[in-house]
């Protein structure tokens, strides 16, 4: 395959067939990945502040290479450095204002009036024509990234380049999809979920969801600054996060409510559809918890072989199982358990082949930085800082340096044939290795968003 395939823009490249994306030369790969990077940046450094000031201080005119790039990625504090009184005092309008320096769509004028809360904020932003994302706000606040319909396309088309690595014909396939979690909402997975589990399932009736409810932002952020709050002791401010929706309906009975449906949620899930191909996405933790009480239990070969058994997030803050992953076979009758790593920065997460090590697609760029922030070779293998540049991003800078340490290898041709740089399967936070918070992942979301429910619900005698 030549760089010919990829005459089109990025966002155009996701609907280029899978093995055609891992075909390129690394000259060609990396010819294709610079000249698109500089038309990026000629296109939106005048129109987003944020960038302008940034190339500005490091004199950035023009890049010239990948070691220039390094040096103009966004911190991933950039996203969640507005005042959080803005939140506090319901200050939509001054976040809104905030926001506006890091897209190109002028949100200037956008009446925020009635808006009472993030949940409110994100909607009327989608209103608008954004497609905003946040985080899960590991630090007590919420990280948000500007993106718009202009991005989304893209977003969709690879996010079935993905899916189709490992489920050839996708597009054309319905399968019972099962998602032990909320049904939708704003986050990067939730964004996922919202979309693909109906489009997967071919029908509402079959996307089996353990909540209806939606994951809500504003829940969300408390229930991480709870987390922080409970990890340095600070007492007044749990119990004024508990104060505040103490009174919460869907919240009080949750704790109830939560044993009951998730037991039932995996109950329907074996008797109904077993011996049948599904599509069953969730955490290793959570998999794995499911698959060693119904071995225990003897039950083995719940689904189709072929079905697809998708997961991520690592096992962060519990130890590791050995062969976790033969457990999780043999108790789902799956052939191959598929991995995925990725984050809210970049639209499409990479995927684990054969070979289990992470492939990036073409319209990632990944980099990586020493300790003391300089740009590493891009040969052999490098391990340190992860910087990604996604070329997806339109209508705001794609530039990102994370809080991960990866390992890249830029030259080994991966055992399964894919060309181009791939990541080793040892992913971790600089947090974690330096012993201080640890980002928390797929793994852990779900579980802090619960621990947080539960504990606001605490008081609250079971079946209110």
């Amino acid at each position: 395959m030549t760089a010919s395939t990829f005459s089109g823009p990025p966002e155009t490249w996701p609907r280029i067939p899978v093995r055609s994306l891992f075909s390129l030369s690394k000259n060609d790969l990396e010819s294709l990945q610079l000249q698109w990077a500089q038309k990026r940046f000629t296109q939106l450094q005048e129109h987003i502040p944020a960038l302008e000031s940034l190339a500005e201080q490091q004199g950035v005119k023009i890049i010239e290479d990948f070691d220039t790039l390094a040096t103009i990625l966004f911190t991933h504090q950039v996203y969640k450095n507005y005042p959080f009184a803005f939140i506090e005092r319901k200050q939509f309008t001054e976040l809104t204002r905030w926001l506006n320096k890091l897209t190109t769509h002028d949100l200037s004028t956008l009446d925020m009036r009635g808006v009472n809360s993030i949940d409110e904020w994100l909607e009327r932003l989608d209103e608008a024509g954004m497609f905003v994302f946040h985080s899960t706000g590991t630090s007590g606040k919420l990280s948000f990234f500007p993106r718009s319909q202009t991005e989304r396309e893209a977003w969709i088309e690879g996010t079935y380049a993905f899916l189709e690595a490992f489920m050839p014909g996708i597009r054309n396939t319905h399968l019972p999809v099962f998602w032990p979690a909320y049904r939708s909402g704003r986050q990067a997975g939730m964004r996922l979920i919202s979309h693909f589990g109906t489009a997967l399932a071919g029908s509402e009736a079959e996307y089996h969801s353990l909540f209806d409810a939606p994951m809500s932002a504003d829940f969300m952020s408390l229930a991480m600054r709870m987390k922080h709050a409970q990890e340095h002791g600070d007492l007044t401010t749990m119990d004024k996060i508990k104060a505040i929706f103490k009174t919460k309906g869907e919240i009080v009975t949750l704790k109830a409510r939560k044993a009951g449906l998730t037991k039932n949620f995996f109950e329907k899930m074996v008797r109904e559809y077993r011996g049948r191909r599904v599509f069953l996405m969730a955490s290793a933790t959570d998999l794995l918890d499911v698959a060693l009480e119904g071995i225990q239990n003897g039950e083995r070969k719940i689904f189709a072989h072929d079905s697809v058994l998708l997961t991520g997030g690592g096992f962060k803050g519990r130890k590791e199982v050995p062969d976790w992953k033969s457990i999780l076979q043999e108790f789902y009758g799956v052939d191959q358990v598929f991995m995925s790593y990725g984050m809210t920065e970049l639209n499409t997460y990479n995927l684990a082949c054969s070979k289990g090590v992470y492939h990036v697609f073409p319209w990632n760029i990944p980099l990586v930085l020493s300790n003391d922030g300089n740009p590493l070779p891009r040969i052999g293998v490098q391990t340190g800082r992860a910087g990604y540049f996604d070329l997806l991003a339109q209508t705001y800078w794609g530039g990102i340096l994370t809080g991960d340490r990866i390992t890249v290898h830029y030259d080994e041709e991966c055992g399964c044939g894919w060309k181009g740089p791939w990541i080793e399967d040892n992913v971790q936070c600089f947090t974690e290795l330096m012993g201080g918070e640890d980002i928390i992942s797929c793994a852990g979301v779900q579980s802090a968003y619960s621990d947080f429910m539960e504990y606001v619900a605490a008081d609250v005698p079971e079946g209110a």
